[in-house]
């Protein structure tokens, strides 16, 4: 009898560790979990930022390459206005036109 009891305590202590080891696994799955999510958000942030920057630099290089153009329509004019040639003072009038609009 006496070891009967002995077995049922052995047997309970056992359970109530195996309780307390299937608990801290659930924390740690949980802890998983959380950490996971949290990479998953950081990654997609980190597309996100990467995929904005991509769009601004494009946008950045297109305005500088169109003010370059503004820039040496402008002193091709400023030197044919000095020369005079009026014909080409309207082309360059009409091309900056059309480069003024987009910038």
């Amino acid at each position: 009898m006496t070891r009967l009891k002995e077995n049922d305590l052995v047997v309970q202590r056992e359970n109530e560790e195996l309780a307390q080891v299937e608990a801290q696994i659930a924390e740690l799955q949980a802890r998983r979990d959380l950490i996971l999510q949290r990479r998953d958000g950081a990654v997609a942030a980190g597309h996100e930022l990467k995929s904005l920057a991509k769009q601004i630099l494009k946008a950045a290089t297109e305005t500088k390459k169109a003010l370059a153009e503004r820039k040496l329509i402008r002193v091709r004019w400023q030197a044919d206005s000095d020369g005079g040639d009026i014909a080409w003072r309207r082309i360059t009038c009409m091309i900056w036109g059309m480069f003024s609009e987009g910038v």
